[in-house]
Formats: structure tokens, sequence, C-alpha cells
């Protein structure tokens, strides 16, 4: 399960764990292509955080559906 909500500067992601053994991950994903995703740490008490770009999130998705060796994803825009 997952929530969007757009702000005036980002989208933001919240994938829930419905299991509920997991910390909810946030993703967000700024105007100018950057992506942060965080979850909160109960022992350190704060958010860790990993920064990428929009293209390696692309790439972490469609990782998912490819066999094993080096790939590259390609952005079309018309």
């Amino acid at each position: 399960m997952f929530t969007v909500e757009f702000e005036a500067d980002s989208s933001v992601v919240t994938v829930l764990d419905e299991s509920g053994q997991m910390e909810d991950i946030e993703v967000i994903i700024s105007e100018d292509d950057v992506v942060f995703m965080r979850q909160w740490d109960e022992d350190l008490g704060k958010y860790e955080m990993l920064v990428m770009t929009y293209q390696q999130l692309l790439d972490i998705t469609a990782s998912l559906q490819t066999t094993e060796g080096l790939h590259k994803i390609e952005i079309v825009r018309e």
C-alpha cells in the first residue's frame, strides 16, 4: 500500500509495510529530479537517507524486470 502527495516543489510517495515489520519508506522526488529516500530508524531516533538521481531510481525500477548483466535505460522525451 502506498500514498502519493503532490507538494509545491516535490512529489512524495510513502510506501507502507502492510506486515508491520518495517518502518514506512518515503520517496521524495524534487522538481529538479533529485530523489530522496528515507526510512525512520527507531534505534537511532532519526531518518536514514539515500539520495540519488531520478535516472538511478528508474534504473532500480527497471532492474526488477531484467536478467543478469549490464543494462542501460534511455529516456526518450518527446
